[in-house]
């Protein structure tokens, strides 16, 4: 029953979500054995000429490009164009065949990675939580801080701002004349809107926190600092 549930999990988190695995500490070794597998069914392609066995490749290219993060993606996708020229090089009779596959596995290779990664982005900006966190290592960290940060509210803005410069709940209320409760709530809706899951992970967001001073009240910028 636990071996079940942990396949479960595993299946849950790093391969039906977008960019799953990236980040995790099995993306180096998932990215292995899909170009692992694009390499035996090459040397089969090359080693059985009146079959045409690359349209196996496919496979492994999207659950590449659909788990992995941009640079692991890369790499394996370019290990696919690679192996692929290389067969259509050996091959003789069955070339055009190895072409349509070919560009047919391109064009979906890459409608895929752009729907994982635009789905991933989706799901950041809403907030959840359990799925933003696989999507920062994958999109680029200014867009995803953009769109959370576009999704605060100007008080969450305010008590995100302080927060990331060390003040405490109680005096992050004390400051905006605000309950610890209501403190703490709205630093749960910064945390889960921007994914993030620690102190001090927001702190490394001050500086993008700091670029919606438009947004804040001038109780906020009160409570800053001068540089």
């Amino acid at each position: 029953m636990a071996a079940a549930r942990r396949r479960q999990l595993i299946r849950g988190r790093y391969l039906i979500r977008p960019c799953g695995l990236a980040g995790s500490r099995w993306e180096a070794a998932a990215a292995g054995l899909y170009g692992l597998a694009l390499g035996t069914i090459a040397g089969s392609e090359i080693l059985t000429p009146d079959d045409v066995l690359a349209a196996l490749g496919l496979p492994p290219l999207l659950a590449a490009v659909w788990t992995l993060s941009s640079a692991f993606a890369a790499i394996v996708s370019v290990l696919a164009l690679a192996l692929f020229a290389v067969i259509l090089a050996a091959e003789g009779t069955n070339r055009m065949t190895i072409l349509s596959i070919g560009a047919a596995a391109l064009l979906l290779a890459i409608a895929v990675r752009i729907y994982a990664t635009s789905l991933a982005e989706v799901l950041a900006a809403r907030g959840n939580h359990r799925l933003t966190r696989v999507a920062l290592p994958t999109l680029a960290e200014a867009d995803i801080g953009f769109q959370g940060l576009e999704s605060l509210t100007r008080r969450e803005i305010e008590v995100a701002r302080l927060a990331s410069q060390g003040y405490m709940a109680s005096e992050i209320g004390h400051r905006l004349q605000i309950s610890v409760r209501t403190v703490e709530s709205h630093l749960a809706h910064v945390y889960a809107k921007l994914g993030l899951t620690s102190r001090r992970a927001l702190i490394r967001m001050s500086a993008k926190l700091a670029g919606q001073q438009g947004r804040e009240s001038p109780l906020i910028q009160a409570a800053t600092p001068a540089p």
